[in-house]
């Protein structure tokens, strides 16, 4: 059954669409399209009803995000603007009134204006938001979020100019309203427990003596400039009626009467649904503008001296140290991929989803989203620590997995689930749900991370006991009496929680390699017992996968594919997708850890999942009812691993292509991933399930992380580091993207090997020749130009001929530059 509260948003919603045409409404982008194609059906599972489930926003779960490197709480901007600080209690957004026509005109309806909306640049997690009426009036809106006062909290700073694009004479009222509902939703309430903090306004009150709104017992937005107009609207009759609330709001009375109500305080017990709104009067001509600024609190700020301190700093000056610091380290720190212009943008989205990860770290613990996965989980922050190291943000990788990993590594002496507490790597999440892939995660990351700090960094010794060494002995000694992991949820998207997963066994593989080469690197004692655990749980899953291959073909299965696990032998669905984490990111593939059969078998099982699965994107139809972006990157990697970059090349397209949904015309999203992709939104709703469908959050910073790594490694990526190392160069470049003049480059580039790599590659179309030039390279270390351009016809390094045998051109460590020749 509804709660009140989200009864009454779901009948307030849909009557003030219904009704828009008479009283404009500042309905979100998310609840018109739910509105575009109604469903009462909702997965009853999760919520107690439709109207919860709508008040959850539990379908469109697509917005913009800005905030603060490191800081814990990051603000979300919607489609026309609206700004939601994620853990308080109101959204702020902007439209505008003309008093001479009764015109008004709101960004969210579309029959008002047109809208468009930009990061002002890919470096930047600046949101512009632009707003032009049919009478000629534009306003533009840019929000940004920076910390302020020597305690460095954050706000949100929003400064919208009003102008006249052709020069005439305009003016009206620019107004702000202020109103429960944002992006995310209006009340997260689930079966589960999970909810954002309480987004009901029960209480609203303007001090106009201080400039600034309090809602609830926090503080609202702070405008620098003062009101000319406001009213401040409640329920004071406590009535339960729906109709009472549409005909009682700023918007009715500036339509019907031209007027606010001038009212400073309100109250709404029933539903907490109330709102504001604020006016400034403008007149412009010419190139003249018209501007406010107002600052949202996001931190804890309470009296006079917290809010002379967040009003001590000029705006301007807030912008340009804003500016300064994203472009000092996005620009000039880190990776820095060069992309030739046909695909500069793959450039400008990795510099995006960098700034996404910084902003998602709470004090370097990397969460995987602002609000419902605004949470750690091992499994996440191992991919995406291990991303951030690999682009040049190692201090972040570094605390996560030096400082935060610690944390979540168990003590005790109890049980979790059939496995031994002590040495278990988890928090609530992982024990809860018996996630038994942490451990693996854990050492996998802290491996990788300690072969790109380097020797003389000496992280994984400071880690070793009983981080890593314990962690190895919960792996071999809490599995099942098959050798395998034990059922359980681990990923969540790869089947039921009662049921083994081959992805726990994988990164177990995985992190027990990693933690017995560290122990070799460190002259540990227990590098015989490791590479014993390895080796037992090596034998186990490589037993498991050809008892299942061989149960298949028994069956009459004519596909060759790995399933989730040996308790879903012939299962054909989605979640086949957790076998590309066999090649990426783990790479059990090199050196063939599992056997040349199971090598065989995992790369059929992408072909599978392609036939099968990918309509542009991953369909995990199986788990979600809809497309996964972080998954179709995955697989994307694996395809790139596997000697396919045309096929990686094609999941590649798509991906960008989803970062910036849009549906009627609008943009949903400036370069961001949700962890789910929702099949209307992806077809401009020519495509609506008749089920309900699972979102997440966004950005999400697995994709975030995934897609770094995926950009990476088309420039390079690393092999055998432990016995014949080498570097593949540009193996994912694919030819149409080198023109005439351009070039492909690198710089800087953290390496496994501990040492920095990089290269510029120039290629000559008419003469039909690849030059490299190395810039930086690891010592003893040999190269790989898989020559994408056509077949390779003579290869030459040093002035000397090299020996050619098909298209991978092998070059000798020490070489600083060659030259390929193709047909």
């Amino acid at each position: 059954m509804a709660q009140t509260h989200e009864w009454m948003f779901y009948e307030v919603m849909w009557r003030s669409w219904a009704g828009r045409a008479q009283v404009p409404y500042p309905v979100p982008w998310w609840a018109q399209q739910a509105f575009r194609r109604w469903s009462d059906d909702f997965d009853a599972g999760t919520y107690d009803s439709k109207e919860a489930a709508f008040a959850s926003n539990a379908l469109y779960r697509y917005w913009n995000m800005v905030g603060v490197k490191d800081h814990r709480q990051e603000s979300l901007i919607g489609q026309a603007g609206e700004i939601e600080p994620v853990y308080d209690k109101y959204c702020l957004s902007f439209f505008l009134y003309d008093p001479a026509t009764g015109a008004l005109r709101l960004p969210q309806l579309p029959d008002t204006g047109s809208v468009e909306q930009r990061m002002e640049a890919p470096h930047l997690p600046v949101v512009l938001t632009t707003f032009r009426t049919p009478e000629g009036v534009e306003f533009v809106q840019r929000t940004f979020a920076t910390p302020v006062g020597p305690r460095r909290r954050d706000l949100v700073v929003t400064r919208v100019t009003v102008g006249s694009p052709t020069g005439q004479p305009r003016e009206g009222l620019l107004c702000a309203a202020l109103m429960p509902a944002g992006p995310s939703g209006f009340q997260r309430h689930d079966r589960n427990g999970r909810q954002i903090t309480d987004r009901r306004l029960t209480y609203l009150r303007h001090l106009p003596d201080e400039q600034r709104v309090e809602t609830n017992s926090g503080w609202g937005p702070v405008f620098d400039t003062a009101p000319d107009q406001y009213g401040v609207y409640g329920n004071p009759d406590f009535s339960f009626d729906p109709d009472a609330y549409v005909s009682h709001s700023p918007f009715h009375d500036l339509v019907t009467g031209g007027k606010l109500n001038g009212a400073v305080e309100a109250q709404d017990q029933v539903a907490g649904l109330c709102s504001a709104v604020f006016g400034w009067p403008f007149r412009v001509a010419e190139d003249e503008v018209f501007e406010i600024d107002v600052r949202l609190p996001v931190d804890l700020f309470s009296g006079p001296a917290d809010l002379a301190e967040l009003r001590a700093t000029p705006v301007a000056e807030l912008e340009l140290a804003n500016r300064d610091f994203w472009t000092a380290k996005l620009l000039g720190q880190g990776l820095q991929p060069q992309l030739p212009r046909p695909v500069g943008h793959l450039t400008d989205l990795f510099r995006q989803a960098r700034s996404q990860l910084l902003i998602l770290s709470d004090g370097g613990e990397i969460h995987p989203g602002p609000t419902v996965y605004d949470s750690f989980w091992i499994r996440d922050s191992s991919v995406e620590a291990t991303a951030c190291s690999l682009v040049g943000d190692s201090a972040l990788a570094e605390t996560q997995l030096g400082t935060h990993y610690p944390l979540k590594f168990n003590l005790g002496g109890g049980r979790v689930g059939p496995c031994a507490e002590y040495g278990f790597y988890g928090g609530p999440h992982e024990k809860d749900d018996h996630e038994w892939d942490s451990n693996g995660q854990a050492l996998w990351a802290i491996g990788r991370f300690d072969r790109t700090s380097g020797a003389a960094a000496a992280f994984g010794a400071k880690l070793y006991v009983p981080y890593v060494r314990d962690a190895a002995r919960w792996i071999r000694d809490n599995r099942d009496g098959y050798g395998l992991l034990h059922q359980g949820w681990s990923a969540e998207h790869l089947g039921e929680r009662d049921k083994r997963h081959f992805w726990d066994d994988f990164w177990a593989l995985a992190g027990l390699y990693e933690a017995a080469r560290l122990a070799e690197r460190i002259g540990a004692p227990e590098v015989p017992e490791l590479w014993g655990a390895f080796d037992d749980l090596k034998r186990a899953t490589g037993d498991a996968i050809r008892w299942v291959l061989g149960e298949q073909r028994s069956r009459g299965a004519w596909e060759t594919y790995i399933p989730t696990g040996p308790d879903d032998i012939g299962r054909l669905d989605s979640t086949l997708i957790g076998a590309a984490a066999y090649f990426h990111p783990l790479r059990l593939h090199m050196g063939s850890k599992l056997g040349d059969d199971v090598d065989r078998a995992a790369r059929f099982t992408l072909d599978t999942m392609y036939a099968h699965f990918v309509t542009g994107g991953y369909r995990h139809e199986a788990a979600w009812n809809a497309y996964g972006p972080y998954l179709t990157l995955q697989l994307a990697h694996a395809y790139l691993l596997a000697g396919d970059p045309a096929r990686m090349d094609e999941l590649l397209g798509w991906v960008v292509g989803a970062g910036f949904p849009e549906t009627a015309g609008r943009p949903a999203a400036l370069g961001a991933w949700n962890e789910q992709h929702a099949f209307p939104i992806a077809s401009d709703f020519a495509e609506v399930p008749y089920r309900h469908w699972y979102m997440g959050d966004m950005p999400h910073g697995w994709a975030a992380a995934e897609y770094l790594l995926l950009i990476r490694d088309i420039l390079f990526f690393e092999a055998d580091e432990d016995h014949d190392p080498h570097v593949y160069i540009a193996p994912g470049v694919r030819p149409h993207w080198v023109a005439a003049g351009e070039r492909v480059a690198v710089d800087a580039a953290p390496t496994l090997f501990g040492e920095p790599f990089g290269y510029r590659l120039t290629h000559d179309p008419v003469a039909r020749t690849v030059t490299v030039d190395i810039t930086q390279a690891p010592e003893r270390v040999r190269f790989v130009y898989p020559c994408r351009f056509g077949a390779v016809r003579s290869a030459s390094a040093g002035g000397r001929q090299l020996a050619v045998t098909g298209n991978d051109v092998q070059i000798p460590a020490g070489t600083w530059q060659f030259t390929v020749s193709y047909d």
